[in-house]
């Protein structure tokens, strides 16, 4: 069997400690996917296939008591001695069994990064998968405790199997698992950083301010579609904290409540619970308002007392009081209509103010909105892993030799850095992931039929691929 690290204090700490023995429970394989069942699902070129396994494990339930929760494991199908490793946290699941270990829940955001060339955990949280009890939605400890005992889980697994990783660890997340990745990475840096060192992450559209921006949002006279999120984030901080109320009278107006109670106890699932409040909002208030939905008491007690139990709450669920010491990237796109871009905007001020080492925060487009931001949020995040995973020599000669210019560019750009062009392909992508140029490589690319904006510029051969970001004029 391979040797599954080449960093000696690591694995003593991972597999001799004690501490870090007793969290794998369960492994299972679910099935493979092959990379051309990947490409043509993305309609984007990928160069392995993946296997997927489904995994439990032990850790603590969000009422402090020993729990399973489960996962899923993305392993890809190539020759690789060792694989760098991505945690992916998904996005908000509209009910209980819909988790990325059921390969019902961003199947293509986590089959994309495995058949990049990474192996990839997706926790499913607390609450949700084969975890007991209510999920307690955004909540930042039991999302980053969810993550690190998988980890561990996962090392523990893997010494037994013929994969092996290395020491490159990456986080990312998108919406909820935006907040997730940025919990998980703080909570790594901050308490974990001796043993479990994180190599860079991106944090994708995520809700990181909820004290303020969502609070704001959830106060706000304004019409908002995703109305089902609001009770799901006070049932699940219920289910952690008990403190939240004592009677749901307490948060939420009456007329919403039968159909709030039957979200919690499974009857219906968020989607139906979304309708439903819109409807009864629409009905009784004439508005879509989320302010609408709670109790007029309630509201002026939380916004006239900044010490107010919730508002201390919330605060304790912002995710970017800290300074992240790994190259960090934040993305978004400002035409999100459902977590508000100003998440992004306000955690890259208050974390560049406390010292972050290498952050960069990025509007990725100014018109796409949550759903369209998911694919060149991806995408980025893939091509900044990629920077840090090491290549072979020839691989990082050729591709620190080419060079594409001019760059921005009216339409025609020059390649420089290789000799031969037979073999080589460029496929020229746009921000939505949608391939717009595939065809032999030459010492011109004719980009002068696209619309201005930015671009990826893929280019692959004999010795590996090599990607670039250019502009057209």
């Amino acid at each position: 069997m391979r040797q599954l690290f080449t960093f000696t204090f690591l694995f003593y700490f991972l597999f001799l400690s004690p501490v870090y023995s007793q969290h794998f429970n369960s492994a299972d394989y679910i099935r493979s996917a092959s990379a051309d069942e990947i490409s043509e699902l993305l309609d984007y070129d990928v160069p392995y296939g993946v296997r997927f396994y489904k995994m439990t494990y032990h850790t603590t339930g969000s009422d402090s008591l020993p729990d399973i929760a489960s996962g899923l494991i993305v392993i890809p199908d190539n020759t690789a001695d060792e694989f760098p490793l991505v945690i992916y946290h998904h996005g908000t699941s509209p009910a209980k069994d819909q988790v990325p270990s059921s390969l019902n829940l961003d199947y293509e955001a986590y089959a994309f990064i495995g058949a990049s060339g990474f192996a990839v955990l997706a926790p499913d949280y607390l609450g949700m998968g084969d975890s007991r009890g209510f999920h307690p939605y955004v909540h930042r400890a039991t999302q980053a405790s969810a993550s690190i005992d998988m980890l561990k889980a996962f090392y523990e697994w893997i010494e037994n199997e013929d994969y092996a990783v290395n020491e490159k660890l990456f986080l990312t997340g998108y919406s909820q698992g935006g907040h997730a990745s940025m919990s998980t990475h703080k909570e790594l840096e901050l308490f974990h950083s001796t043993e479990l060192n994180v190599t860079a992450t991106t944090h994708l559209s995520g809700p990181y301010s909820v004290s303020g921006v969502m609070r704001d949002l959830m106060f706000s006279e304004r019409n908002y579609l995703y109305l089902g999120f609001i009770p799901y984030m006070v049932l699940g901080y219920q289910e952690v904290y008990g403190t939240i109320y004592d009677e749901l009278t307490d948060i939420f107006q009456p007329v919403f409540i039968e159909s709030i109670e039957a979200f919690y106890d499974g009857d219906i699932n968020l989607i139906e619970l979304t309708f439903a409040l819109i409807f009864l909002s629409g009905q009784n208030f004439g508005n879509n308002y989320p302010v609408t939905l709670f109790n007029p008491d309630l509201v002026n007690d939380v916004t006239s007392d900044d010490n107010h139990p919730i508002n201390i709450i919330l605060r304790e669920n912002d995710t970017y009081n800290w300074a992240p010491q790994a190259p960090t990237r934040i993305f978004y796109c400002m035409g999100d209509e459902m977590v508000p871009y100003e998440n992004s905007i306000l955690a890259d001020s208050v974390l560049q103010n406390n010292g972050a080492l290498d952050l960069i925060t990025e509007n990725l487009n100014s018109s796409m909105g949550h759903g369209e931001c998911v694919v060149p949020a991806l995408l980025e995040t893939v091509e900044f892993f990629k920077e840090f995973v090491e290549t072979s020599v020839d691989q990082i000669a050729v591709q620190n030799k080419i060079s594409l210019y001019p760059n921005p560019s009216d339409g025609r750009i020059n390649i420089s850095g290789i000799s031969d062009f037979s073999d080589y392909k460029v496929q020229v992508i746009d921000i939505s992931g949608k391939i717009l140029l595939d065809q032999a490589l030459s010492s011109e690319i004719n980009m002068e039929h696209l619309q201005s904006g930015m671009y990826i510029v893929r280019i692959s051969g004999k010795q590996g691929v090599t990607t670039h970001r250019v502009v057209r004029n």
